[in-house]
């Protein structure tokens, strides 16, 4: 059972921060928010469950693209904390507020700051940007002399949109994409990718958490926790699967039934 509790933020109280202290809390409460949805569809996504070849093949470089977003959003998360937090006053008066995991957090994610990072590789080619011209010719000459088989060089088409994919494009951007990280092997530029998610999205979280909590202390005082919800048939995250191909019988582009 998951036993759900609700903390109150009135708006009266939110009203005496900063513009900058309000701004960077609401900010950072938003990047929690998509990294954790985003996060549970990765792991969604990588669970066991697919018996059809093909289904396998196209559900995997589904996974593949959630985890190119998710990874655009963690840079913009820590871009975030770079700049209105660590190289602003708030990054000054705050460093001292925050509590020992969220301390260490931080200087987890500060360490990602000091050299070019491949997330930042992912988010400004791959993930939130195209690829140049330049660099998606080099890709696809690169996946032209990859080991890959024939069944690489394809789309997979059905009579629902939904279910169609552009499998040829995917092949062709992740040899990009592990060209970009100095890979030579696109599952292992793969695996280190997923292998990097896993902490970073936490220290992520631990951090937004650990300067809302210091924001709590200084304007609100203590805060109580009401219990609201008590959730007894959540579903456990390892049963679950978003396979890429569905039924769409029932659904229509426009948002009603199909007639």
């Amino acid at each position: 059972m998951l036993k759900i509790a609700r903390v109150a933020l009135p708006k009266e109280q939110l009203q005496k921060l900063t513009v900058a202290e309000r701004s960077l809390f609401l900010l950072l409460g938003h990047a929690s928010n998509q990294i954790n949805t985003l996060w549970k569809l990765v792991i969604v996504l990588t669970n066991d469950g697919a018996k059809d070849s093909v289904e396998q093949k196209v559900s995997a470089a589904q996974t593949q693209i959630f985890v190119r977003l998710l990874i655009g959003i963690m840079r913009e998360a820590l871009k975030l904390i770079e700049k209105r937090f660590l190289a602003s006053p708030l990054g000054k008066e705050y460093v001292p507020r925050l509590s020992p995991q969220a301390t260490e957090a931080l200087g987890r994610l500060k360490k990602r700051f000091s050299a070019r990072d491949k997330f930042v590789v992912i988010r400004d080619n791959f993930a939130f940007h195209h690829p140049t011209p330049d660099d998606m010719e080099a890709a696809f000459q690169l996946a032209v002399k990859s080991d890959g088989d024939d069944t690489d060089w394809c789309m997979y088409v059905q009579d629902a949109l939904l279910n169609s994919f552009f499998f040829v494009s995917d092949h062709v951007l992740v040899h990009g994409m592990a060209n970009a990280m100095g890979e030579t092997d696109v599952n292992e530029a793969h695996r280190k990718l997923l292998g990097d998610i896993a902490p970073i999205a936490n220290d992520l979280s631990t951090f937004a958490f650990g300067f809302a909590e210091a924001i709590f202390r200084k304007y609100f005082g203590e805060l109580n926790a009401t219990l609201v919800a008590e959730i007894k048939d959540a579903p456990n995250i390892e049963d679950l699967r978003l396979p890429w191909f569905v039924d769409t019988t029932s659904f229509s582009p426009t948002g009603g039934a199909d007639k």
